[in-house]
């Protein structure tokens, strides 16, 4: 699993313009990468292995595809197939530069969670989503 999340980083940095502000390596070889043809986004869970029940935090970076800092304006995580969400409201914090962490996820049950992540740049907000699996 970690040499295709290490594959896709790789396929992501090599057919994207160059990310020197915004980089989609948060480190220790771990996390995903999510794009659009608007916006980069890269992240990693904070510790790394999420636990069912237990919090945790995402380490994120966001930009533009001009590789310009953008903004994360909301995070939320539903289960579509229980048709919910977390019971927590997770809470952003700016770490300037396209830099953020979320605090308090928390993944109260097993299955698959689907993050929506909204992101903005200028007046373009859009939606990006990415579907995990927790057991």
């Amino acid at each position: 699993m970690r040499a295709v999340l290490t594959a896709l980083a790789m396929l992501v940095a090599t057919s994207a313009p160059a990310v020197a502000n915004c980089p989609l390596d948060l480190g220790r070889g771990l996390g995903w990468a999510v794009f659009s043809s608007q916006h980069l986004l890269a992240m990693r869970p904070d510790p790394p292995q999420i636990e069912v029940g237990e919090p945790f935090a995402l380490l994120l970076n966001v930009c533009d595809r001009r590789n310009q800092p953008a903004q994360l304006v909301a995070i939320d995580a539903t289960m579509p197939e229980h048709a919910h969400g977390m019971n927590y409201r997770p809470r952003l914090i700016d770490l300037g530069d396209g830099r953020y962490r979320v605090e308090g996820m928390v993944f109260h049950m097993p299955g698959r969670w689907e993050l929506a992540l909204d992101v903005r740049s200028g007046d373009t907000t859009e939606r990006l989503t990415h579907d995990m699996m927790v057991q």
